[in-house]
């Protein structure tokens, strides 16, 4: 929470820097315009007063930077106010800046030797006012971009916290699920007093625990480091079916540095010997295997058993819908689990995602 405080803070002051700077030269770009304007105007219109007033029309063009830029430390201050509320406040005090302004450019004029007094205020807003108001337009239109992107970058954060805590909670519902039947076992071990396999188990046990216990920050791992977690879980179930369970792993080498959501095998292999192995009296076999289709990773796992009940084709348990939801959460439609029941018994899931190096592989692939 703290990092993610700091964080929140660290970013806020980055937006408001980026936003501070971009005011800054959207005053020095709009000003500049309005004096470059204003000249060109006079050397048209008066060229006996375009360069005698140069240096009104600095002060001028001057102190309309200065009251725009406070009346934007006035908008600031106000910011949590909703935009319809800051428009209403902002163009008011645009109306209530030509007052001083035509003054200002009044007093100007006379002390320079122009006659202004047939200049009405309406005839000073229809010449130069206006150009407060088109100031107020173009920085609302500014700030409205500033908020529209600052509410898109908050939603998109927020999206991506939403789903990191999805693939989280689907992650963590797979521990105690296994930790459960784990630990029914060891107790049956127990119980028929084959003490020296619930010893290893425990110690087997263990060694898996510690690397569900640290899944790094990324949903994602090696296929390599995959399959060496599953090789742990299975030496737990080894202990406890002895010759009954029989393994095939094939997952090749030149596969390890393809990336998979981390633990995504183990409730797959899990229901297979639960439902398959388990419940055959003389054992039988479980067959892991990983393969590359054009750019898909397709893993699958094999076993016999019994023939699959009907109702698995309707619930199809823990194990396989958190696959389901994580493979969804992470690749979209590119990510499916397909359950088939084998003819002789047991079944197969087949996984297909979308085919992701590690960094390591990738950079050896574009050397």
């Amino acid at each position: 929470m703290i990092g993610s405080a700091a964080y929140e803070l660290e970013t806020d002051a980055k937006r408001r820097a980026a936003h501070l700077r971009a005011f800054f030269i959207f005053q020095v770009v709009f000003w500049g315009a309005n004096f470059a304007v204003r000249t060109i105007a006079a050397i048209e219109h008066r060229p006996e007063y375009a360069l005698a007033y140069m240096p009104n029309r600095i002060t001028i063009v001057a102190a309309s930077f200065v009251a725009t830029t406070l009346l934007h430390l006035v908008l600031v201050r106000v910011e949590h106010w909703s935009q319809a509320a800051r428009l209403s406040l902002g163009l008011a005090l645009s109306v209530a800046l030509v007052i001083p302004m035509n003054t200002l450019e009044t007093t100007l004029a006379r002390n320079s030797g122009i006659n202004v007094d047939n200049v009405s205020f309406t005839d000073y807003v229809l010449q130069f006012g206006w150009v407060y108001f088109m100031w107020a337009g173009y920085y609302f239109a500014q700030d409205l971009l500033f908020r529209t992107r600052r509410h898109a970058e908050s939603l998109a954060r927020a999206q991506a916290q939403a789903h990191a805590a999805q693939l989280k909670m689907l992650r963590y519902q797979l521990n105690p699920h296994f930790l459960f039947n784990s630990l029914n076992a060891i107790s049956a071990l127990v119980l028929e007093q084959r003490n020296k396999e619930a010893e290893a188990m425990i110690m087997s046990l263990s060694r898996f625990l510690r690397c569900a216990a640290d899944p790094g920050p990324s949903p994602l791992g090696r296929l390599g480091d995959e399959a060496a977690i599953q090789r742990l879980y299975l030496e737990v179930e080894a202990i406890r079916f002895g010759e009954k369970l029989r393994v095939e792993c094939d997952v090749p080498e030149s596969l390890h540095d393809c990336l998979v959501p981390t633990f995504l095998l183990q409730p797959i292999i899990e229901n297979a010997i639960k439902h398959g192995i388990a419940q055959m009296p003389e054992g039988g076999w479980i067959r892991i295997a990983a393969r590359r289709r054009d750019q898909r990773l397709v893993l699958s796992v094999e076993n016999d058993g019994p023939i699959l009940p009907d109702r698995w084709r309707r619930d199809r348990g823990i194990g396989l819908r958190n696959t389901e939801e994580r493979l969804q959460a992470i690749y979209g439609d590119e990510g499916r689990c397909v359950l088939t029941p084998r003819a002789n018994g047991g079944a197969r899931v087949e996984i297909t995602m979308p085919l992701q190096l590690s960094a390591r592989q990738s950079q050896l692939e574009r050397a």
